[in-house]
């Protein structure tokens, strides 16, 4: 049985907190920015950009391969690759739904 993160009921902290960095970014950010306004440790924000692609809320925008190397799409691509994150209209929506401004 795969596991349906639309039935979980909430994302975790460290993804909210990228998730409202990137909505008060604009909904578009690179990777290097998110790290220094974030100041959070590599593998969380990790584990929070999973989270938050597995629920449809963000895409991540890879960079172009270098010519002359294999495309495998099943291959993990490094963190380095990443050009931005941006967020989906169904993330701004559901976020917004979920926690209202103030």
């Amino acid at each position: 049985m795969t596991h349906d993160p639309l039935d979980s009921p909430h994302p975790t902290r460290a993804a909210r907190q990228v998730f409202a960095y990137l909505r008060r970014r604009g909904g578009s950010v690179r990777l290097k920015p998110l790290l220094r306004g974030l100041a959070m440790d590599p593998p969380a924000l990790v584990d929070a950009i999973t989270d938050l692609r597995e629920r449809y809320w963000i895409t991540v925008v890879w960079r172009k391969a270098a010519s002359g190397t294999p495309e495998d799409d099943d291959a993990p691509r490094p963190l380095a690759d990443v050009e931005r994150l941006c967020t989906t209209r169904f993330g701004r929506r559901k976020y917004c739904t979920t926690w209202p401004l103030d």
